[in-house]
């Protein structure tokens, strides 16, 4: 994926990246640390989650592209992305607290579509239905609500491809 006329760079994720990796999940996981619990429980809780969350991403999109998004050379997020046959499947984007908000994942997304269009191919996603910037997002970005089973909104973005 090509990002032009930006700051950002996207990398193969490596093994010292997990510290990075780590941080950035539990960042994301705000609703844990909400309910007042031990921090030591909700260590292991995010710890479990994590581990859950990256193996079944592997097992599922063993081809999958697991890159760290960097600026200026300091990680800042985490994009995995699946290039099927058949669509594109962005199976996860995050970012750091301080980092979300500024255009980052548009960015990454106008770079994605760019290369699905010339894939002719659609793009898909699965999104949390209460990630209200998220959702905003990816239907501010041309997605469109394929699916909601309550759980997980699914979305695609067709562009140029037939579904």
């Amino acid at each position: 994926m090509n990002i032009n006329n930006t700051d950002l760079n996207i990398r193969p994720e490596v093994e010292q990246d997990t510290a990075f990796v780590e941080r950035l999940y539990r960042s994301t996981r705000e609703d844990l640390l909400q309910f007042g619990l031990a921090e030591a429980l909700i260590d292991n809780l995010i710890q479990m989650q994590l581990q859950a969350q990256q193996t079944g991403y592997r097992m599922q999109f063993p081809d999958a592209d697991y890159s760290i998004v960097e600026k200026k050379g300091e990680a800042i997020g985490y994009l995995v992305i699946d290039k099927g046959d058949e669509a594109i499947r962005l199976v996860y984007i995050a970012f750091l607290p301080h980092e979300r908000n500024r255009g980052h994942g548009r960015r990454l997304i106008q770079a994605l579509q760019t290369e699905a269009s010339g894939a002719n191919k659609p793009i898909k996603l699965s999104v949390d239905p209460q990630n209200m910037q998220a959702k905003h997002l990816y239907l501010s970005s041309g997605f469109q609500v394929k699916n909601n089973d309550g759980a997980n909104l699914e979305m695609v973005w067709l562009g140029q491809a037939k579904d």
